[in-house]
Parts: structure tokens; sequence; C-alpha cells
């Protein structure tokens, strides 16, 4: 992180920051977005809640252009993928890492990322 970043751990809060995470999800629409997190205990920068209520509150900019938003607004049981839409969410049981969740973001991924058509080389 930059140190800049880092005052809003002190003196700064949350309440300083100008943006909130929903935002800036928002911004990104209609573009594909997966957030994914891991189970922590004790871990003040991880927060998967928060991360999904983020997902949620940008849902409707997702809407308004004709994409589909998270399609969940309770925060779903660890371990349950919210894949069926535009905006994708997973939180793991691995701690703070993202490692457990490649599979899914790879299966969420895979519906907008495609392999170069190969070049036929007869002529």
């Amino acid at each position: 992180m930059a140190g800049n970043f880092l005052k809003y751990d002190g003196p700064l809060t949350v309440a300083d920051l100008p943006v909130d995470a929903h935002e800036l999800i928002a911004l990104c629409a209609p573009r594909p977005v997966f957030i994914g997190g891991g189970a922590t205990k004790g871990d003040g920068w991880a927060d998967a809640q928060g991360m999904f209520l983020a997902a949620v509150a940008a849902g409707p900019v997702y809407t308004l252009l004709g994409k589909k938003d998270l399609g969940a607004t309770e925060f779903p049981p660890i371990e349950t993928a919210l894949i069926s839409g535009d905006l994708g969410f997973r939180q793991h049981t691995g701690g703070h890492t993202p490692a457990p969740n490649w599979p899914t973001f790879l299966d969420f991924a895979s519906r907008y990322l495609r392999a170069p058509q190969a070049k036929s080389t007869a002529r």
C-alpha cells in the first residue's frame, strides 16, 4: 500500500476517505469485476462483509448499464460463489490470501476472456 493510504489507519479514519469502495466498483461498470476475500480473525485490513456490501451497492450502476449485478443482497455463507452476473464475489476460509479464490475467479473470467483464434498457415 502507498504510504498516504496507511494514514487512514490513524490519524485519519475511513470517514476521511474521499470516496467509498462501492463508488470505485461502480466506476468499473459495465466491465466485469470479481471481488474475493478470505476469512480472517483480527485482521483490520480485511473485511469480506464490507467488500460484499460494496459490490451490492455498486449493483444499480451495472443494472442501469444493462449488465447483471451480484444477484444477492444477503451476505452468503463462506465458500459460496456468486458469479452468475457481471459482478462476482466469494469469501474463502484460507485466510488473508487470494489463492483459494483463483479457481472461482477463472470460472468467472472464462465468460469474458477468449483465447485468440489460431492463424491459418494455408495459402
